[in-house]
């Protein structure tokens, strides 16, 4: 008790003699004194008029430049999946590819190869049936695109210089074609002296490089959006997804295992992930052991065609298929396995004949410059 008397006393003395030293320092100053006063009066001015007010609106505003960023990334996604599908309305068979990064130039042109800008583009009578217009959805997404840019442009004080930089090249790259209602309904014809001149090549596959651009700028995007927090829903899948189809298996199994428990609606997508991931680490002993626990309560009413995404790839291993067939029947079984190979049949149709619409356009192309050489 004394030693603690002591030292408080110590302390007490230091304390004054600080405040004297203090004091007769600022008796003495005529210079320094003002000048230090006036910097606490303008760091307490700061604080209260513009540090804590400007704090409070970053805290209301942020979460806007977030969901806007978000609201750019799906409208790009759903930009893909539009130049990649194989008829209209109806999703692409390519999502797991755009999702991993790995979606590359040259399939892109290979989905660009049945695609048009509008009807005056499906002249030829072999091509006709296999083109889609698709002219006017490409425009309205990039309108939307263009709007949600400037929308975090307006916030541009809460929102950092790679998402700003990021935003302004994507914006950029989706004006340089088909920008306007003028472009997209053109007529393909030309006249010149009574003559109809049309494209050789109906097609927007010379966009290839630039969608190939625009995707580059969409996977910086997702690895900046689905890192963001608090993960919601669709932030959780997404970023669920594109663990998995990029082949990064331990960190799936890691994001299922720590927020998959918050999102019970979901719980049979989350554990298909988790065994496929388990299953692409060699885990086969987990795999069984997942898929096992998640079928046997017989989900989505006992409907196997719903997953059959998990599926595709898996209907090979007798030991899986052995463990579905304790709980459900040969029926939802077989249904799974038809649903499948029509999917599996109808990729490859869509490639097929986009790769035979390709080699005749190509042919059409070769002839027209023999013409005009021989000419």
């Amino acid at each position: 008790m004394k030693a603690g008397e002591e030292f408080f006393r110590f302390l007490s003395n230091i304390g004054h003699s600080l405040l004297n030293w203090f004091e007769e320092w600022a008796e003495d100053s005529t210079v320094l004194l003002p000048i230090l006063l006036s910097i606490i009066a303008a760091l307490v001015f700061w604080t209260v008029f513009s540090y804590l007010p400007e704090r409070k609106r970053r805290k209301k505003l942020r979460p806007v430049v977030e969901l806007t960023l978000f609201d750019t990334y799906k409208r790009l996604f759903s930009l893909f999946d539009l130049i990649m599908r194989h008829s209209n309305n109806s999703p692409s068979f390519y999502q797991s590819e755009i999702r991993s990064g790995n979606l590359s130039e040259d399939t892109i042109a290979l989905g660009l190869r049945n695609k048009c800008l509008n009807e005056s583009y499906r002249y030829d009578p072999h091509v006709k049936d296999g083109l889609l217009v698709i002219g006017q959805e490409i425009l309205d997404r990039s309108l939307e695109l263009n709007e949600l840019a400037n929308k975090i442009l307006s916030f541009h004080t809460y929102a950092t210089a790679e998402e700003i930089l990021l935003l302004e090249q994507i914006r950029e790259k989706i004006r340089i074609y088909h920008f306007g209602e003028r472009h997209i309904n053109q007529n393909c014809e030309t006249i010149i002296n009574g003559q109809i001149l049309r494209p050789v090549d109906p097609t927007i596959s010379y966009r290839r490089r630039n969608f190939y651009e625009i995707y580059q700028l969409f996977c910086k995007l997702q690895t900046i959006v689905l890192n963001r927090k608090p993960i919601d829903r669709d932030r959780f899948i997404y970023k669920m997804q594109s663990l998995y189809y990029s082949g990064q298996y331990g960190l799936c199994i890691k994001l299922v295992r720590s927020e998959g428990q918050r999102f019970e609606t979901d719980s049979t997508l989350c554990r298909n992930y988790w065994a496929l991931s388990e299953y692409g680490l060699g885990h086969m002993k987990n795999f069984y052991k997942i898929m096992e626990d998640t079928y046997k309560i017989r989900p989505h009413n006992g409907s196997l065609v719903s997953s059959r995404g998990t599926f595709k790839n898996l209907l090979g291993d007798n030991k899986l298929m052995e463990i579905l067939a304790q709980f459900h029947s040969a029926k939802e079984i077989s249904a799974l396995r038809q649903s499948v190979e029509q999917d599996q049949k109808h990729k490859e149709a869509f490639e097929q004949i986009n790769q035979t619409l390709e080699k005749y356009i190509k042919g059409k192309i070769s002839s027209v410059t023999s013409g005009a050489n021989a000419s």
